[in-house]
C-alpha cells in the first residue's frame, strides 16, 4: 500500500499547525492537527508524528504474555501514542508559552497476514479516516468531541451541531491528559479500497457527500485528489489548515508529500 499527502495553511490561519508523515516502507501513515498558543500546536503535532514514526522505525519487541499477535499489533500502536502523549506533556511543562499545547492524532498501520491485509487505526480527536470501497463511502472514525458525545445521547441534533459554538471542543487528544485513551480498531481491507485521512480543516468546509463525490470522480491519482479537496476547501473559505492523506494499493509511486501556501 502506498500513500500521498498534502497540507495547506488555508486562507485564515497565520501558521500551519498540521503535520503528517508518509512511511510506505513501514506501512504507517500519521496525521496530527495541533492546538495551542504561540507555536504550541505546531510543536505538539510535529512531536506526535515524529514520536509515533520513530517508535516503529525500530521493530517493537514481541510480548511474552498470552496475548495473540493480533492484540500485540494494537498494543504497539497504543504504546506509540502513549509515548507521544508523554513527550508532548513533558515539553509543555518546560515552557510557559506552550503550556497546555496538544494535538489530535490519527495513525494507521496496514498488516499483511494469511487472511489478507488489515488496517489498524488509532485516533484521538477529530481528525478522520474515510473509506471508499467501490461505490460505498464510510466514515471509519468517530470524532472525540463534546458535541459528538451529546449527539450520541440524543441531547442535540446534527443540524444544531453544525452551528454550535462548542462544536470543536475535543474530549480526547495528545497532551491533554496524563493518560491518553485513543480508539483503536482493526478493519479488513480489500485490494480496491481507497483510504482518506484528513484534519478537520477539510470537514469544516466540505460535507461528507462532497468528499465522497471527489473520491468517486477522481480516485487515483492520489495527488490530483488531494489537490482537488484542498482547493475546494480553500474556495469555500479555507478557515483552517487542511491536510489530507490518500492511501491505496500500490497505486502511487510518485512524490510522497507536498506543502502549499495557496
Amino acid at each position: 500500500w502506498t500513500g500521498f499527502g498534502l497540507t495547506d495553511i488555508g486562507r485564515v490561519r497565520k501558521m500551519n499547525q498540521d503535520t503528517f508523515s508518509i512511511r510506505d516502507d513501514l506501512q504507517l501513515w500519521v496525521l496530527a492537527d495541533g492546538m495551542g498558543g504561540q507555536a504550541g500546536g505546531e510543536i505538539a503535532s510535529q512531536m506526535a508524528v515524529d514520536t509515533i514514526t520513530q517508535y516503529f522505525e525500530t521493530p517493537p519487541p514481541s510480548s511474552n504474555t498470552n496475548n495473540s499477535l493480533q492484540c500485540q499489533d494494537e498494543q504497539h500502536l497504543l504504546q506509540a501514542l502513549e509515548f507521544a502523549n508523554q513527550a508532548i506533556r513533558e515539553k509543555a511543562e518546560q515552557n510557559d508559552a506552550i503550556r497546555g499545547m496538544g494535538t489530535t492524532v490519527i495513525a494507521i498501520r496496514i498488516i499483511s497476514g494469511p487472511s489478507g491485509n488489515q488496517a489498524i487505526v488509532a485516533h484521538a480527536g477529530d481528525s478522520r479516516l474515510y473509506l471508499l470501497r467501490e461505490n460505498r463511502f464510510t466514515l471509519w472514525t468517530r470524532d472525540h468531541t463534546l458535541m459528538e458525545e451529546r449527539l450520541a445521547l440524543k441531547l442535540i441534533t446534527p443540524d444544531q451541531v453544525r452551528t454550535h459554538p462548542l462544536r470543536h471542543v475535543l474530549t480526547k487528544g495528545l497532551g491533554i491528559e496524563p493518560i491518553v485513551q485513543p480508539t483503536i480498531t482493526r478493519y479488513p481491507l480489500e485490494p480496491q479500497d481507497l483510504l482518506l485521512l484528513c484534519s478537520d480543516g477539510l470537514t469544516k468546509m466540505l460535507t461528507d457527500q462532497e468528499i465522497q463525490a471527489a473520491m468517486l470522480k477522481i480516485g487515483i491519482p492520489s495527488q490530483r485528489l488531494c489537490e482537488s479537496l484542498i482547493t475546494n476547501a480553500n474556495r469555500l473559505g479555507g478557515e483552517d489548515n487542511t491536510t489530507v492523506i490518500v492511501i491505496g494499493k500500490e497505486r502511487n509511486r510518485t512524490e510522497k508529500t507536498l506543502h502549499s501556501s495557496a
